[in-house]
């Protein structure tokens, strides 16, 4: 487990109290400073500086670390999961951002910290081969970008987001609407081990919780508040990955959906969802250039953190990486930067393009690539 200074039991006992909710945990732990800090505020300061009423206050004094709080730290030591409890600084910075974070997250997998640049993948249960295509595409690219892939485990669509992430060798965060002791759904048992060794898994949910259907909804706003945009694949009319949208838009997220054959019900909902507005997406260039905003201040620590280098890159195709980012540059420009003949700088140019890391545009102008320029959807 890692050691981060913050008192897990008594977050544990705050979340438990029964009527703070989300909203007041957040509230209250930013106004004391942390889990411990509400505990020990007592009654009348949590009145006259929590604004707390006076039965909700007594219960918050009256707290301790009990053995339900007992269970879940053994369980989670034994079984390898991190709590992770709002006032964390390892907790994911954008889902702080949104109006009810979780208070706790259950993490199993080291993913979370690499998926500050990360996209939500979502869509149908029902997936076509065509939704397969795209979705497999999308996350590809994504992955080939530095870009995390965010879903939410289920089968079609999310499974499928997922698996292409991993098998691009990119980073995954799957977030469960079930605690992290039984995979869900059971179909997807291998699936959840793959992700929690090379991405990440978490829930809100303590162990032993059960797929109650309320859960999932509680489950897409943190999908969402993870991630820069949301892109819908396939979504019939009333799914949940709509509802994902509508939460992603209510946090202030970028909303992307993928046209679909009018004739086809699952992909009746994000149609839908293009004619209210939602941006248009046939590639997954048409997120980034979105986001680039967002993508270039995470790019500002260096190129190399933000789009890995597969091993065995040539050392001119290397150093042509290490100067493209996600703003087009002209290959003349290029060449300047780099002090490079221009006929050395086409060859590794080339190279890179062909190997998918670099993408040729109108102009002679160049970008670093997720792997492909497009998904031939029209």
């Amino acid at each position: 487990m890692v050691e981060t200074g913050v008192d897990v039991a008594a977050a544990l006992t705050l979340a438990q109290v029964p009527g703070l909710g989300a909203v007041g945990y957040q509230r209250l732990t930013g106004r004391f400073g942390s889990a411990a800090g509400v505990l020990g505020a007592g009654p009348a300061r949590l009145r006259a500086e929590g604004d707390v009423g006076e039965a909700l206050a007594r219960a918050i004094a009256a707290a301790r670390p009990g053995a339900e709080v007992a269970r879940l730290m053994g369980w989670a030591e034994r079984s390898g999961v991190r709590i992770l409890p709002l006032e964390d600084p390892d907790y994911p910075r954008l889902l702080t951002k949104i109006p009810d974070p979780p208070p706790i997250l259950y993490v199993k997998g080291g993913g979370l910290a690499r998926a500050g640049r990360a996209v939500a993948v979502v869509g149908s249960r029902w997936i076509t081969p065509y939704g397969r295509h795209v979705t497999e595409a999308l996350c590809r690219d994504f992955a080939r970008a530095g870009i995390s892939v965010v879903s939410g485990m289920a089968l079609g669509v999310d499974g499928r987001a997922h698996r292409a992430a991993l098998d691009a060798g990119g980073n995954t965060v799957a977030v469960l609407g079930v605690g992290l002791d039984r995979p869900y759904p059971p179909e997807h048992g291998r699936l959840f081990s793959e992700i929690a060794e090379k991405g990440a898994v978490l829930s809100e949910f303590p162990p032993g919780t059960k797929p109650l259907g309320a859960h999932f909804p509680r489950r897409n706003r943190v999908i969402s508040g993870l991630s820069l945009g949301v892109v819908v694949v396939e979504a019939r009319k009333g799914s949940g990955s709509l509802i994902t949208a509508r939460l992603a838009a209510d946090q202030g997220r970028e909303v992307y959906a993928v046209p679909g054959n009018v004739d086809q019900p699952g992909s009746s909902g994000t149609n839908a969802l293009i004619r209210e507005g939602a941006t248009l997406v046939t590639s997954a260039r048409d997120v980034m250039q979105e986001i680039m905003p967002q993508l270039a201040m995470a790019a500002s620590a260096g190129t190399e953190a933000a789009f890995p280098v597969p091993e065995g890159v040539s050392a001119p195709v290397r150093k042509v990486l290490a100067e493209l980012g996600t703003v087009p540059v002209a290959a003349d420009l290029l060449a300047e930067r780099l002090g490079t003949p221009a006929a050395e700088l086409m060859g590794a140019l080339s190279e890179a393009e062909v190997m998918g890391l670099v993408e040729r545009l109108p102009g002679g102008r160049y970008v670093r690539s997720g792997g492909g320029s497009g998904m031939g959807l029209g």
